[in-house]
């Protein structure tokens, strides 16, 4: 099988590089057609790519964040077409940026971009059964036409290294970027409540919250967080992150949180690092359990989440015992090849 891979981002996205070297591994045959130019430019170069294929393919993988390209596949291939879109447009910009407000021509533009997006392809992929409900009932999209894929990384970078040891003094690793629905005020807060403990805070992400950490951080001395803003070499990422005792996931109550996975989520897993959420995450607790594979405190909550970090750090066993149990259930759902076996058996529906 061929399988045009049709984006217009720089680098691979993890959740479409999951897929991609799975698929590969399994001999199927990938042919790019990219282009990151700004502005409409990008249509012509890419209709000049997709000109040289005439077709020769059997199926068209459109990438993450490429909704902009699904009408204008639609238009100019005769293949079917699947969209790895993991999210939308409208939930970035509008529900976690909370650019524009909630009306606009901006807003009514986002919303029909996501709506064109899913319509014109044959079938969109989503990572959760509840992001699946969000988008069916949000942008009246026929459940046919969408279905839950577990979302992935590159397992061949993310990879747990026993000899990578946890640092001397008990450390929570926040890694992400630090949108609205990170709550990093509430991160703020608990590393206030305990900076009389034998406890740090490695934050490994910039962003939208950027200017609230760095202003905290100098009011509140809190000489207990090491934040770490510039993006850094994958394996000095995955070193600096497996020297972490625990993982903290989205912190707030914002509506995002009830079908969102973040990338974290499945990078801790597949490091062997234990994982806390807030308890409104279900589109994660699909898969992981309350204490059996992941930890849960309340949402939007610093005073809570500081008690349950104090509670696990005095349990070191749970913590092993917690960290080994998502790892196992990496290795057997959530590795780069399973995931793609599950995509080509969708993708060979449409041959």
């Amino acid at each position: 099988m061929r399988i045009c891979y049709f984006t217009l981002t720089t680098n691979t996205p993890p959740r479409d590089l999951a897929y991609l070297k799975g698929l590969t591994a399994q001999g199927m045959e990938i042919i790019e057609c990219r282009d990151f130019t700004p502005g409409i430019k990008k249509f012509w170069r890419l209709w000049q790519q997709h000109r040289q294929l005439k077709n020769n393919y059997d199926i068209m993988l459109v990438g993450f964040a490429s909704h902009i390209l699904v009408p204008f596949a639609r238009l100019i291939s005769s293949r079917p077409i699947i969209f790895n879109a993991l999210g939308t447009v409208y939930d970035g910009i509008i529900g976690s940026r909370k650019k524009y407000g909630l009306l606009g021509w901006r807003v009514i533009y986002c919303w029909l971009t996501d709506w064109l997006a899913f319509n014109s392809a044959q079938l969109t992929l989503l990572d959760t059964n509840a992001r699946v409900d969000y988008i069916a009932n949000k942008f009246f999209i026929p459940r046919s036409k969408l279905v839950r894929l577990w979302t992935g990384v590159d397992d061949g970078v993310f990879k747990y290294d026993p000899a990578i040891k946890k640092v001397g003094t008990f450390t929570v690793l926040f890694r992400g970027a630090l949108m609205l629905e990170a709550g990093i005020e509430h991160l703020v807060q608990v590393a206030d409540i305990l900076k009389s403990q034998p406890i740090r805070f490695r934050i490994i992400g910039n962003g939208y919250g950027a200017p609230l950490l760095a202003q905290s951080i100098k009011e509140l001395s809190l000489d207990n967080i090491e934040w770490i803003p510039e993006r850094l070499p994958w394996g000095d990422l995955v070193h600096k992150m497996q020297e972490c005792h625990l993982s903290l996931g989205q912190l707030s109550d914002h509506k995002r949180q009830e079908f969102h996975v973040p990338f974290k989520t499945l990078e801790s897993m597949a490091l062997k690092i234990p994982y806390l959420i807030t308890a409104n995450s279900y589109g994660i607790l699909e898969f992981l359990t309350e204490n059996e594979t992941c930890f849960c405190c309340p949402p939007a909550n610093g005073k809570a989440l500081a008690e349950k970090i104090l509670r696990l750090k005095d349990r070191p066993d749970e913590l092993v015992q917690v960290a080994e149990n998502a790892y196992q259930l990496f290795q057997s759902q959530f590795t780069s090849q399973l995931l793609s076996q599950q995509l080509l058996k969708i993708m060979q529906q449409f041959i």
